[in-house]
């Protein structure tokens, strides 16, 4: 689910014979297939509540950030992500070139039960623009979980 664009399962058909067949799946089994939508998360989407089980948000954070009003819109992003996650189960992935410390303040605002930042191995020295020295590129994953907590928790 990014800012522009959330996927939904919505049917259980096999495209045609020859794709059943490259992966060995019989007709009894079944592979969900996805549907594209295009929205605006900061907006609300018109999805029910809890009615995902896992979010990925690829940079979408960052880039929302850049805009007018980025603030107010970053924090009803993460806000939409947890109505829209199982409270049983939900997670939340957020893959960011921003260090945990500049992302912390939107996973506060709600309640989730974990958080963990993860720094990811870089393939690369860095990025060199003409002119500019090479810049390290860092990227984070933060994993944000939404479960339902037991009363002796609360």
């Amino acid at each position: 689910l990014a800012n522009e664009m959330s996927m939904s399962p919505t049917s259980t058909e096999i495209p045609n014979e020859e794709a059943r067949d490259e992966i060995n799946v019989s007709e009894a089994e079944a592979i969900p297939t996805m549907t594209f939508e295009l929205g605006d998360i900061a907006k609300g989407l018109n999805h029910p509540d809890e009615s995902f089980d896992l979010i990925i948000c690829k940079k979408t954070l960052d880039i929302i950030l850049c805009g007018a009003s980025s603030v107010a819109d970053a924090r009803q992003t993460i806000r939409e992500c947890f109505r829209l996650l199982n409270k049983d189960h939900g997670v939340l992935v957020i893959l960011s070139s921003a260090k945990p410390e500049d992302r912390a303040v939107f996973f506060e605002q709600d309640n989730w039960t974990g958080v963990m930042n993860i720094k990811l191995p870089s393939k690369d020295d860095g990025h060199e623009r003409k002119g500019h020295e090479k810049k390290k590129v860092e990227s984070y994953a933060y994993i944000l979980y939404k479960q339902q907590r037991s009363q002796t928790e609360m």
